[in-house]
């Protein structure tokens, strides 16, 4: 599995913040690199989820959430949102969109979400949203991850 794992670390990736608000009001985060474009028409992307991550619940059945595309200077707050228990996000980080999705202040771009559909993938789920409203900062570097490492263009 580990051979596997390394072999997939190959592909080097975007990283993202997924961001809802959790039950008792507050903006939460889970970073991943697993984030995909599907359909221009409609407008439709896709992020995965392990099953036995322990926010497993929340994000397959939260109807409203963003996808935030994470500049290069964002590394601390990807390793924040990483961590087990340490996916709270600090008003400094987040801002609430008209839709009252919160989305990552200063990433390079972020994609307001509705739950589309939850598709079981062996040790993962995918989830499959509609974007309803999006944002792009072109000035932007992202930041990248190859090899279990973050990188930056």
């Amino acid at each position: 599995m580990k051979a596997l794992r390394n072999a997939f670390g190959q592909f080097a990736t975007g990283v993202c913040v997924v961001s809802a608000i959790d039950e008792s009001g507050h903006a939460i985060g889970i970073t991943i690199n697993s984030f995909g474009s599907v359909s221009l028409e409609p407008a439709l992307a896709l992020w995965s989820i392990q099953n036995s991550s322990e926010l497993f619940d929340f994000w397959c059945n939260t109807q409203r959430y963003s996808i935030n595309i994470l500049a290069s200077d964002q590394k601390e707050l990807s390793g924040q949102c990483a961590k087990p228990g340490q996916h709270a996000l600090h008003d400094n980080q987040v801002r609430l969109a008209s839709s009252g999705v919160p989305v990552i202040s200063g990433a390079l771009a972020s994609f307001e979400m509705t739950l589309d559909q939850v598709v079981p993938a062996g040790d993962h789920h995918l989830i499959l949203g509609r974007i309803d409203h999006y944002e792009v900062n072109e000035a932007l570097a992202p930041l990248v991850f190859h090899k279990g490492q973050y990188h930056a263009l």
